[in-house]
């Protein structure tokens, strides 16, 4: 029975610790996609920047030449080009894309009207072939003539080669798909970036998804980014438009996931089984040893006639049942030994940290910044001192500069520093961290690319263009001041945990569109005493 209640206790919570590990694998896959989605998006948007007198110069030559074949249109232009002529109704009749023909353009009637002179729209997401497109538009004479230029370079098949990868590699990921979000006119559009339709959608399928988009994107605002169980969405700026988002959604599989789980599940308590057995029946030998030499020993006592032999052999006798019982102490220990072991293996949870560092180059500034944000995780939860040693804090200073200099360029942010020679009594670990959280912050909220940092008179600074909304709150424990700008909103409050182990003071100065964090260091120990 107690047996029994083991096997249940541990299942449910290994069960349990590795849906912890696995919403942390999940987070972190979560993040490599949208930092890959974000580069594709501005890579189209490159390409879109590039491409707009090409498109122009196609939809003149359409016009001057509606008369000829449109497959012949197509090919001086080459397939990235599409061709689509509508009748006065509106509906597609002539085309060189073949999920459009028949397809009618009436729900844009009023739009369409508006575009008197050749209208270039920004990249779409097709979700036919989800590819993404920019349409030129003309209404003349009743009839709507267009072009569709489909974007293509090898950055883009990157992208998607490496979306396959991740979905391959992770089979409980079922679906990768994004929302256009327009708020002025309550439009969302949706595009499945990894399974093409084949088809387009209905009418009722296009209000269906702009409906969910909407109620999403309402949601995002309140929380960004939402991790459910079966769900993970983040909410971005969209590049190609102003004043409208992009909301990235990745669907989970959580029979799969919690399948998977399972199955581990049961062959590590299979494996516990067999360890329990086992030491088990050591128990039960070492038991049964231990008995038989009890026995022995008071057989040897109260045995008088064994009293006439010599007194050799009696030492001898006892020397080797002593000898014997600290052998069988040692079993018992090694064997209590190797069981914690085992437990402890069992419940230690593998760190993923790392997974990508290595592996791609221009993932360093996303994995940068989750391997700090995990930094002020660990340092929430750890129980443990953190002893103070002399550190050079300009040294320090530098450093951390250097390690996110991915992130600065990524970010196109700029350090400019202004820095005397200082050396304090504290724990470097801890100010390693003030200096990250400061840094994350300005490179987050800065409203310019320069960020300015200064160390004089036992005063470090930091100094970027910005607001701050409420001066009271910035150090409570999870307050952000933007919700949609992500984080865990840990940092400065950790940052105000270490300067009172310190001795630090924090002041907070706002003027002249500047936010300045200032910290004073005057009463913090040059040197450490032994």
């Amino acid at each position: 029975m107690f047996f029994s209640v083991v096997i249940i206790f541990l299942d449910y919570s290994y069960i349990n610790s590795q849906k912890k590990k696995l919403f942390i694998e999940k987070e972190l896959i979560f993040y490599k996609i949208e930092y890959l989605t974000s580069n594709f998006l501005h890579e189209i948007l490159n390409e879109y920047n590039k491409n707009l007198s090409k498109i122009k110069s196609a939809h003149l030559y359409l016009l001057n030449n509606l008369d000829k074949n449109i497959t012949q249109i197509q090919e001086k232009f080459g397939k990235n080009f599409h061709i689509f002529i509508t009748d006065k109704n509106l509906t597609i009749i002539k085309t060189t894309f073949k999920y459009d023909k028949n397809f009618s353009l009436n729900f844009l009637e009023n739009l369409l009207k508006t575009h008197k002179s050749i209208h270039i729209s920004p990249p779409i997401c097709e979700p036919a072939t989800t590819d993404f497109i920019s349409y030129s538009d003309l209404y003349k004479n009743g009839i709507v003539t267009q072009i569709g230029y489909v974007y293509k370079t090898p950055k883009i098949e990157y992208f998607k080669n490496e979306i396959k990868k991740i979905k391959e590699k992770y089979p409980f990921i079922k679906n990768i798909s994004l929302y256009f979000i327009h708020p002025k006119t309550s439009y969302a559009q949706y595009c499945n970036i990894l399974t093409p339709l084949h088809k387009k959608p209905t009418k009722r399928e296009m209000l269906c998804h702009n409906k969910k988009g909407m109620e999403i994107y309402k949601e995002l605002l309140r929380k960004n980014p939402l991790i459910t169980c079966d769900k993970m969405y983040i909410l971005s700026y969209n590049p190609f438009e102003k004043d409208s988002y992009i909301i990235l959604q990745i669907d989970i599989s959580k029979h799969i996931m919690e399948a998977n789980i399972k199955k581990t599940t049961r062959i590590i308590i299979i494996a516990f089984v067999i360890i329990a057995i086992i030491a088990f029946s050591i128990l039960i030998l070492i038991n049964r040893i231990l008995k038989s030499l009890n026995e022995f020993k008071h057989s040897i006592i109260n045995e008088q006639k064994y009293e006439k032999k010599p007194i050799k052999e009696l030492k001898d006798t006892i020397e080797a049942y002593n000898n014997t019982l600290e052998k069988l102490k040692k079993a018992i220990e090694s064997k209590d030994d190797f069981i914690h072991f085992a437990m402890h293996e069992l419940a230690t949870p593998i760190s993923i940290l790392t997974l990508y560092m290595d592996e791609y180059e221009d993932l360093k500034p996303a994995i940068k910044k989750l391997l700090s944000s995990y930094k002020n995780l660990s340092y929430c939860i750890q129980k443990t001192s953190h002893p103070k040693r002399e550190t050079d804090l300009t040294e320090l200073i530098e450093y951390r500069i250097k390690f996110f200099r991915e992130i600065l360029n990524h970010e196109n942010k700029k350090v400019i520093l202004d820095l005397e020679q200082l050396t304090i009594c504290a724990n470097p670990e801890e100010m390693e961290i003030l200096i990250d959280n400061n840094l994350k912050n300005a490179i987050k909220y800065s409203k310019s690319d320069i960020i300015k940092i200064r160390l004089k008179n036992k005063v470090l600074e930091f100094e970027n263009e910005g607001f701050i909304k409420d001066k009271e709150k910035i150090f409570e424990k999870f307050y952000r001041e933007e919700n949609i700008k992500g984080g865990f909103g840990l940092g400065l409050h950790i940052t105000k945990v270490i300067c009172e182990n310190h001795n630090i003071k924090i002041k907070l100065i706002q003027k002249n569109g500047k936010v300045i964090f200032q910290y004073d260091l005057k009463d913090t120990d040059e040197n450490c005493s032994d």
